[in-house]
């Protein structure tokens, strides 16, 4: 029997098709019961790129649940493996589809997962879909992105105020469907009562830079932010400033 995690967490989830593109190609899921929080993103330009997000979310949860039973999933080395784990299925599953049906060749997505335990976030991901902790006011991107331009700007030859100008952006250097083999970047990270966090596509983060993003989850003097009215507003933001593509965002809090 599967356990349910014994930490109150609030959850959100909103996805938007933006206003350029015709469909969405972003998925995303969470098991509260679980805490559990999957996110992933069609790789844009990519035949499929539907179908290989959705692919991603189900995949991923379907190995959580087979995998994350007691008396282990607390523990978080083991979450670690799991997780992991759940991304290469991805990656092979969407890659076998691929190949059966012409129609969805070449296609590719993102994710970025994670599960939440008493006082630790357990994460991994794959491309430049990201997840940010709000902490005391302060927003941390937790996740490094997996594209080009992250690579120019890890080595010096690119500055981070050249980044929204870049032609490199959106290029990404790992992907879900793209090789035989996927290196997932894992992470673990500390949760503490009332730290809010977001997992995003890049819809929203290529329109709203962090300083926006974080104005919006700030909490309110009394009461606190809902976490479904920040959630409207990043969407609502992300699309008054463009929308070139598809939006979709989870929010989590611990309950204080």
């Amino acid at each position: 029997m599967s356990a349910v995690s014994p930490i109150r967490f609030e959850f959100c989830t909103r996805s938007d098709v933006g206003r350029v593109r015709k469909r969405n190609e972003d998925s995303l899921a969470v098991e509260e019961r679980r805490a559990w929080a999957v996110l992933a993103d069609g790789m844009g330009g990519y035949r499929g790129g539907d179908v290989a997000s959705r692919m991603a979310v189900e995949v991923t949860l379907r190995r959580l649940d087979r995998d994350l039973v007691a008396p282990h999933d607390g523990v978080v080395g083991h979450v670690a493996a799991v997780l992991e784990a759940a991304v290469h299925d991805a990656n092979a599953d969407i890659r076998a589809e691929a190949g059966r049906d012409p129609d969805l060749s070449g296609m590719g997505s993102t994710l970025v997962v994670a599960a939440f335990l008493a006082d630790r976030v357990v994460t991994a991901h794959v491309g430049d879909s990201r997840m940010y902790r709000l902490r005391g006011g302060v927003l941390e991107q937790l996740t490094r992105d997996h594209t080009m331009l992250q690579e120019l700007v890890d080595a010096g030859i690119l500055a981070p105020e050249d980044v929204a100008h870049s032609q490199f952006r959106g290029l990404l250097t790992r992907g879900l469907g793209v090789a035989p083999r996927v290196q997932p970047e894992p992470g673990t990270h500390s949760v503490r009562p009332g730290d809010v966090f977001l997992l995003c596509s890049d819809g929203l983060t290529d329109m709203l830079d962090d300083a926006a993003i974080a104005a919006v989850l700030q909490p309110s003097a009394s009461p606190a932010t809902r976490l479904e009215e920040a959630a409207d507003r990043l969407v609502a933001l992300a699309n008054a400033q463009g929308g070139r593509d598809n939006i979709s965002v989870i929010l989590v809090r611990m309950a204080a």
